[in-house]
């Protein structure tokens, strides 16, 4: 029988033993995504014959899914001990965030026992380190120019990295800046992802993120962190800057790449969530690896 349990710090040590060894590059196997949005999700774990298996509620519809068990042994006893789950508690057996190499192993498993349907807004954009870092090239020519362009408009700029002394401005700039320009008030989905940042900020040295910020007339005008996922490829959970004053973003990007990122091959921005201004902007940077992520059900 499963013993679901809700994600608390203490758990980091158990659940990174399990996601940061996957292999697996997607942004949901960073603990501290799991654990700072679970308020939305009702995100919870449970280890089942050394798998670990996290278990989520959809937004829509608040039934149960599950994301792929990672771990080592019968992955297919634990996948039937999921199945028993889902069909006691009388809901659908669904698993999401499913790449295609998971698909496989499922299906290697369970041999035409489940369809795979693709969510093109769940795919993530993973580029490669050095091409964010130094952005070479024609294709990168507009990148270029933003950064100039604020440097020559902003000659005092500096970066530093996320620490104690700063964070609390970080969380200023968050609250009283960002989410104003943006209205999180008046977004569900805007309001749950302020709560996660604070939440994440908040508990910044013992999620272990790192992260840096852009000053300029010594007030912070971007900001952005994240968390290793695998062993060569960083995370970036979140970027926020000043939407009024140009370059920021391209800046913040490309600072946290070359004082951060230089340590990984890869650099996973995660996904769109299907808005068109945000492809854009993550497809701009020429993406090494859209990583397809998708729906699993049975037939």
């Amino acid at each position: 029988m499963l013993n679901f349990k809700t994600i608390e710090l203490t758990d980091k040590k158990l659940l990174d033993s399990y996601l940061t060894h996957s292999g697996y590059r997607i942004c949901d196997f960073s603990f501290s995504n799991l654990f700072c949005w679970q308020g939305r999700y009702e995100t919870c774990f449970d280890i089942v014959n050394g798998f670990l298996v996290i278990r989520f509620l959809t937004v829509e519809e608040k039934l149960p899914v599950y994301m792929m068990p990672v771990g080592s042994g019968n992955l297919q006893k634990v996948i039937r001990i999921l199945m028993d789950d889902a069909r006691i508690n009388n809901y659908p057996f669904r698993m999401m965030s499913i790449t295609q190499e998971m698909f496989l192993e499922l299906d290697k498993c369970f041999p035409d026992t489940f369809t795979y349907t693709p969510l093109r807004g769940s795919a993530d954009y993973i580029y490669e380190t050095e091409n964010l870092i130094l952005l070479k090239g024609k294709k990168y020519q507009s990148k270029r120019n933003h950064i100039n362009k604020f440097k020559s408009e902003h000659p005092d700029y500096e970066f530093s990295l996320i620490s104690r002394e700063n964070i609390s401005e970080c969380l200023d700039m968050m609250h009283k800046r960002w989410c104003i320009q943006n209205g999180c008030d008046e977004s569900d989905m805007l309001h749950s992802e302020s709560y996660a940042v604070r939440k994440a900020l908040k508990n910044f040295e013992a999620l272990q993120l790192s992260g840096g910020v852009i000053r300029t007339n010594a007030k912070i005008v971007a900001f952005s962190f994240g968390q290793a996922i695998t062993e060569d490829t960083f995370g970036v959970h979140v970027e926020k800057a000043e939407h009024a004053m140009n370059g920021a973003y391209t800046i913040i990007n490309q600072q946290v790449a070359e004082h951060i990122g230089c340590d990984y091959k890869y650099m996973n921005r995660e996904e769109d969530l299907g808005l068109e201004s945000l492809r854009k902007a993550k497809l701009s940077y020429n993406p090494a690896i859209l990583l397809e992520k998708g729906l699993v059900q049975l037939k």
